[in-house]
């Protein structure tokens, strides 16, 4: 089918490529794991819930990609079939999404678990479930009815008390299979051009780039891409309950290790990578490096510190004991995290992505957070955290200084 090849070539690229770059990976974490000898007694549901979960959120991210809207304009522009549009664009995203991103994931879980083929069988289902259960959702939000959204949280939440509470892999089986059918069915019945949705917001986020305002472009940005802001609230409630499992650490001062997990917030840390056109207007102006880089810092240490504070708040509740030093803490920590991200994002952005989904899961969103586990883990207490943290922030001073005059 000439649209499947389509999306196929725009998403694995010309040769497939990222097709073998993608199993390469799942051999070498094969080939370190195995060697390593590493075994961790999983519990099936955890393998089938992480699969469709995470198939789920791949394959949103995916199929809600902005850039989606020009790859169809002009296949349209074609004759096409309804139902084998549909099919090929379902196949291609959740193909894309299961080699790429759920795949290397769940070798991780095949190696060192003990799972048999039964349950690698029906992980792999799970997967399946996921990707369709995300492409029915998607379609059943355009229509903006209640009864769709009734049936959609009804239908999810019926697949996640069934990975959950159903043992014998037999009737699970039969469950997800159904699922999926279902699914399936509803799909191509659905219209192709219910896939088809331009970015609502380009002219208010286009105003903001005019009046120069950064930090309202920013925000503009942050509250019409609503992904983003589901993640941010994500974090807030990961931080209600992060100190009820860090406060039983005993014979360990855990709140920094928090914070250092907490800043981990992928989309805010992306957006010149996500904007090539905002990226070029900011470089082609002179002067534009730390006057650009100082609001954006800003925008992330704000974002960052509401996260912290909530974690502040829950620690104080659950275990008690806050001081001010604890809150200089996440005041530092905030603000070293969000001037490494936008270093990283100025110096380094990301380039030659598909769909956002790459930006999303990119390795490089893990070299901030890790550093400020080592802040936290190196130090043995708060107070040297804080002298560590000043240091650093010293230091990045003196480098901001002179990009500032390098540009």
């Amino acid at each position: 089918m000439k649209p499947l090849k389509a999306f196929s070539k725009q998403l694995f690229g010309a040769r497939y490529e990222r097709i073998t770059k993608s199993l390469l990976v799942c051999l070498i974490i094969f080939l370190a794991l195995y060697a390593a000898e590493i075994k961790v007694t999983i519990a099936p549901f955890i393998l089938f819930l992480t699969a469709t979960a995470l198939s789920f959120e791949v394959m949103w991210q995916g199929i809600s990609s902005a850039g989606n809207a020009d790859r169809m304009m002009g296949l349209f522009a074609l004759p096409f079939h309804n139902k084998r549009f549909v099919i090929s664009y379902l196949l291609a995203f959740g193909g894309y999404a299961f080699i790429t991103k759920i795949l290397p994931v769940l070798t991780i879980f095949w190696v060192i678990g003990t799972s048999s083929i039964a349950q690698i069988g029906m992980a792999v289902l799970c997967a399946c479930n996921g990707c369709t259960l995300a492409a029915a959702w998607y379609a059943m939000s355009e229509k903006k009815h209640m009864v769709p959204i009734f049936l959609c949280v009804f239908w999810n939440c019926g697949v996640l008390l069934s990975v959950f509470f159903v043992k014998p892999l037999m009737l699970l089986g039969g469950i997800i299979l159904t699922s999926i059918v279902a699914a399936t069915c509803y799909l191509l019945a659905t219209d192709v051009y219910t896939f088809y949705r331009p970015a609502p917001a380009k002219k208010l986020i286009s105003r903001s780039r005019g009046s120069g305002n950064v930090l309202l472009y920013l925000l503009r940005y942050l509250f019409t891409n609503k992904s983003y802001l589901v993640n941010t609230v994500g974090l807030w409630a990961i931080a209600c309950f992060l100190p009820l499992m860090l406060g039983q650490l005993e014979g360990l001062n855990a709140m920094p290790l928090g914070f250092a997990i907490l800043c981990l917030n992928t989309p805010i840390c992306i957006l010149l990578s996500c904007d090539p056109a905002l990226e070029q207007a900011i470089r082609a102006l002179p002067g534009q490096a730390i006057r650009f880089c100082s609001r954006y810092c800003f925008f992330i240490f704000s974002v960052n510190m509401s996260t912290n504070s909530i974690y502040l708040i829950s620690w104080q509740i659950q275990n008690g004991g806050i001081d001010s030093l604890d809150m200089v803490t996440a005041m530092l920590f905030a603000l070293q995290s969000a001037i490494l991200s936008v270093l990283l994002e100025w110096r380094h952005p990301i380039r030659n992505w598909k769909i956002e989904s790459d930006l999303w899961h990119h390795p490089r969103k893990y070299v901030v957070p890790i550093l400020m586990m080592l802040v936290s883990g190196a130090t043995g207490s708060v107070t040297w955290a804080i002298y560590l943290l000043m240091g650093l922030l010293i230091v990045e001073g003196v480098v901001l200084a002179l990009l500032g005059n390098l540009n």
